[in-house]
């Protein structure tokens, strides 16, 4: 992927990773093997901690229904799947997986699926809402995502100051460049792979 659509490199003080955080809601694009479980996904691809999936991870959507189990509901190439930490309110313990209220939305939940779904390398289309945008969205960003160019444009723009002042180092196909360039020469870009490498204050 990274070769095939315009690539963006960002060396960034690590508190402006947070300002990504409406790019995750929207959604963005991993690239990754498909074929195997969520937690699979979650865990072993995106190595993030099985204790973060069981403890902080509360409700799952994937391709637009809510998730009960992550052992046998299966990522296939082209899935969307949405994560969020506890949502407050009745809605919010409806959509929790393995909740009380979990028979409630029987109708509506996702069917667990064969785990010899056929593996490939694909994408899959990842949203982070609250609490797991501030917490998953720069793990994310280190390891690399598409996402629309018009969409990073409008967080570069948005908050063009504070990128002025962290950014350490940007390039836009291997050629150094400034923010402010940046933001126009995205202008024109319907997909953009970009990655960042945070730095420590």
């Amino acid at each position: 992927m990274a070769q095939s659509i315009p690539h963006v490199y960002l060396q960034l003080e690590s508190d402006l990773l947070s300002r990504f955080a409406q790019v995750f809601s929207k959604g963005v694009g991993i690239s990754t093997r498909t074929g195997c479980s969520i937690k699979d996904f979650i865990c072993e691809q995106l190595g993030i901690q099985e204790e973060y999936l069981e403890g902080r991870i509360q409700t799952i959507f994937l391709n637009g229904k809510p998730v009960d189990d992550v052992d046998t509901s299966v990522i296939a190439d082209g899935s969307m799947l949405a994560l969020s930490a506890a949502m407050p309110g009745l809605v919010g313990a409806i959509m929790r997986r393995g909740g009380y209220y979990a028979a409630m939305r029987n109708t509506i939940t996702h069917e667990s699926e064969s785990s010899t779904a056929c593996a490939q390398d694909g994408i899959v289309t990842v949203k982070l809402f609250n609490l797991t945008a501030k917490e998953l969205g720069p793990l994310l960003l280190q390891r690399g995502v598409s996402l629309e160019g018009s969409d990073l444009k409008d967080v570069l723009s948005k908050f063009k100051d504070d990128f002025r002042r962290g950014c350490k180092g940007a390039t836009l196909n291997g050629e150094q460049i400034t923010i402010e360039n940046l933001i126009v020469k995205l202008e024109d870009k319907d997909s953009i792979y970009l990655q960042i490498n945070p730095i420590q204050d």
